[in-house]
């Protein structure tokens, strides 16, 4: 059938994507297969709002009596629920299908972990950095603690999902399975609106009234409707950001939930909520309407999406649930619009845009995610590495790398033609590209933060960085990539470090201290000609990452070394920090010197006139030259590259102009050539 092909599908996906994980976890990391697919499956669960954030701390401690075993865990600053998170990969475990028995005994290994962590007994985790540390952290917020689910993720098939509560130290530990076929379900476009049915007779006791917009569009319908306070928090305690439009949720992320005039309203006027609010917008994709002692009224919504007042509806619910107070006299107005399937696409997100125009969310930051994300995607398609033999493809939408190369083709040629072109290590997504980005500005502190939360103070930050008229174009593209380059090139040396824990942390924090000091100095076009770092750059990297690590460490003092990295104050301390820069400069800070030099080598001449030059000598020409550069000493590996390059433009019949900086270098490969009696008279 074709859901099984497409669940099939999904799961070499998902693998593939884990797979990916697993290369930037250290070599000796426990529980790594586990730990990447984990990884993987937490990214589709944060983008669908199944779960927000996460903080690593694989542990196994399976031999002995009383075993506890865990992956990672969740405990937002205002949040009672703590969420922990264990995996069990098929490739690891070699199984298609996980038995119920296997299930219950993973969640139950994950709940021990709690238990150990809420007793106290945390000296099992002694020789684990990060499980000691998630271990003291859950002691010490035992008291804001209120309920507990473990998350079973695996990518074989479950059966029965179903897992009994239990109650450990008088709170609750209930259990969610994610299991391929729920995975693949909840990856889905609309399974977010799909999974949210509101039946109010059975929440209220009876339906809710309304005030239908009459006479009816012909394209929707509206409601007018009066929440009651508690309400809205039960609502949101059992769908949390799900319930949220995906940018609204994005902002909720970005900017914070909780809205401290609301409170200060369910506090001392409870009373007056509904008249000092502006209440909620919302969309649906099925109401039901009908009658009840007279008055029309809805008794039940599927689909219940909130594209306006998000600040709202979890600021109530931080008020309930945190701060203990009474929502029992507050009232909320919401506006309800059913929109038809065909429409959803078109007319949910103007609803959103303009239901937010007079609020913290502006249109052109609910529109800039995709406009941004469509131009970067149109130049990965456009843009060829030099040589014009591979591209670097730009996942906007998460797993489209691996769909792509299943469709590309069915057999072994086919799929060796596309990962020709496009090579598993010139591939990012969305949350990668915040992160290089973000790193480079100088914001580690939030890439610790977690993907979600970094890639949505990204976006929400875009507009005010860049100019309302800004569009990516082919050098900030190329500029990027080489951003990429350098941040995946450090990974690559930290793993090697094999450092006992952050390693994550050390990259962010690494780069952005290496863009901080030196960023003016580095030349993006040389990471972009060579496609990689040079031996010298790896070999700073690596003397650099021991003292990272041991910075941020020592700078936390007695505080929690993961929620430390999210702070402002780890960043002071990185840069602060004098470390050393090797003699001679890796060839990636030179540049801009040597183009000084050549700069000053050509004084006189205009910058057409160099590219002219260039673009004088055709393939024949410039092929003749590039055989004479790999030949002799006498030039530069990083002209020799520009060399190579050129040459492929010109052979490909100058579609592509060489920039100043190539054409500095390329004329003075000329100059060197001619001077070394190497005829170029088949010029042009």
């Amino acid at each position: 059938m074709l859901e099984e092909q497409l669940i099939s599908e999904f799961g070499d996906t998902l693998r593939a994507e884990a797979k990916e994980k697993l290369t930037e976890l250290s070599p000796d990391a426990p529980l790594s297969e586990d730990t990447s697919l984990a990884e993987a499956i937490l990214g589709y669960l944060e983008e669908a709002g199944s779960v927000v954030g996460h903080d690593l701390c694989p542990h196994e401690d399976t031999a002995g009596h009383r075993p506890c075993r865990l992956i990672g865990y969740s405990l937002p600053e205002d949040s009672t629920r703590l969420e922990l998170f264990t995996a069990l990969s098929t490739t690891a475990a070699g199984l298609q299908t996980l038995p119920r028995k296997e299930v219950a005994r993973l969640s139950g290994w994950a709940a021990r972990f709690f238990e150990y962590a809420a007793k106290g007994d945390t000296s099992r985790f002694s020789l684990n950095p990060a499980a000691a540390e998630a271990a003291s952290l859950i002691s010490g917020e035992l008291g804001r603690i209120e309920d507990v689910i473990v998350h079973v993720l695996t990518d074989a098939f479950v059966r029965d999902r179903v897992v009994d509560d239990i109650a450990i130290l008088g709170r609750n530990v209930a259990t969610e399975v994610w299991d391929l076929e729920r995975l693949y379900r909840v990856a889905g476009q609309d399974v977010t609106r799909d999974r949210i049915e509101i039946d109010f007779p059975k929440i209220m006791g009876r339906p809710i009234s309304c005030l239908e917009m009459k006479p009816r569009p012909s394209e929707y319908e509206t409601y007018l409707l009066i929440l009651p306070g508690n309400l809205v928090f039960k609502l949101y305690d059992q769908y949390g950001p799900r319930l949220f439009e995906f940018n609204v949720r994005s902002f909720l992320q970005a900017k914070g939930a909780v809205n401290k005039g609301i409170q200060k309203t369910v506090r001392e006027q409870p009373g007056r909520f509904l008249a000092y609010n502006n209440g909620l917008t919302a969309t649906a994709d099925e109401i039901e309407v009908g009658t009840w002692h007279g008055e029309t009224v809805i008794k039940r919504i599927k689909g219940l999406q909130i594209v306006n007042g998000a600040q709202t509806t979890a600021s109530i619910h931080r008020a309930h649930r945190i701060d203990k107070l009474s929502v029992d006299d507050v009232a909320v107005s919401m506006k309800l619009t059913l929109v038809p399937p065909e429409k959803l696409d078109e007319f949910v997100p103007l609803i959103a845009r303009f239901a937010n125009t007079q609020n913290p969310i502006q249109v052109a930051d609910l529109s800039a995610s995709d406009r941004f994300h469509q131009q970067f995607e149109s130049l990965s398609e456009a843009v060829w590495c030099p040589g014009e033999e591979t591209r670097w493809f730009y996942e906007r939408a998460r797993g489209s790398y691996q769909v792509a190369r299943n469709r590309f083709g069915s057999t072994p040629a086919k799929r060796r033609e596309f990962d020709r072109t496009y090579p598993k290590s010139q591939h990012f997504g969305k949350t990668d590209l915040a992160k290089y980005l973000m790193t480079w500005m100088g914001e580690p502190h939030t890439v610790s933060k977690g993907a979600q939360k970094n890639y949505a103070t990204f976006m929400f930050g875009l507009r005010e960085r860049m100019g309302d008229d800004w569009a990516p174009d082919k050098q900030f593209f190329r500029d990027t990539i080489a951003k990429a380059l350098l941040f995946k090139a450090t990974q690559v040396v930290v793993r090697r470090a094999k450092l006992q824990s952050y390693g994550a942390n050390v990259v962010t924090y690494l780069v952005a201290k290496l863009a901080a000091n030196y960023g003016n100095a580095i030349d993006f076009d040389y990471l972009w000609d060579m496609q990689e770092i040079s031996p010298e750059l790896t070999n700073l990297i690596a003397t650099w990452t021991p003292k990272i690590h041991a910075t941020i460490v020592s700078s936390a003092g007695k505080r929690n070394v993961t929620e430390w990295c999210k702070k402002d104050g780890c960043w002071e301390a990185i840069q602060a920090l004098d470390l050393p820069l090797p003699s001679p400069l890796p060839p990636e800070f030179s540049t801009a010197t040597d183009d000084h030099e050549a700069i000053s080598a050509n004084a006189g001449t205009d910058e057409n006139e160099l590219i002219t030059l260039c673009m004088s000598l055709d393939g024949a020409a410039w092929a003749k030259i590039v055989a004479w550069a790999a030949s002799t000493d006498a030039v530069e590996v990083y002209d020799r590259q520009v060399a190579h390059t050129l040459s492929g433009y010109a052979i490909g019949g100058w579609r592509r102009e060489p920039s100043i900086k190539q054409a500095l270098r390329g004329v003075r490969v000329i100059k060197a050539a001619r001077e070394a009696g190497i005829d170029t008279a088949e010029a042009a």
